[in-house]
């Protein structure tokens, strides 16, 4: 999937309130905005962590009219069914457009990368 229909992204992790655990997501953004442009793209956290979904969205700018929200997420569960639908709505504007897409973990290639790392930690090779 390619994002040129959007004019921002925002990759949207869960949340905790540890916040060591939003390391690996930071480092993650930070290695997809040195590639692309920052304005292009955010990171959020549905509950629990700041930056939120809500002053994302919030925060952007004027000239912003199609938005696409990518879960950080492996699957599809009550999250992804219920709450985030629900801040979505509550968040949709006349002259925004927001989009929530399926979790990162529906990808094909993240999935693989999992076998691969699953497969090297067991010693099997590929």
């Amino acid at each position: 999937m390619t994002f040129s229909g959007f004019d921002h992204v925002i990759l949207l992790a869960h949340g905790s309130t540890d916040p060591l655990w939003k390391l690996p997501f930071e480092i993650i953004y930070e290695k997809i905005v040195s590639a692309s442009p920052r304005e292009k793209c955010s990171l959020a956290y549905m509950e629990l962590s700041e930056p939120s979904l809500k002053s994302t969205i919030n925060a952007l700018d004027a000239s912003v009219k199609k938005v696409a929200v990518l879960p950080l997420f492996f699957s599809v569960g009550r999250h992804l069914r219920h709450d985030v639908p629900a801040m979505i709505k509550d968040l949709q504007r006349d002259d925004l457009s927001i989009e929530l897409l399926a979790p990162i973990g529906d990808d094909d290639r993240i999935q693989k990368a999992m076998v691969d790392a699953v497969k090297g930690h067991l010693g099997e090779t590929q």
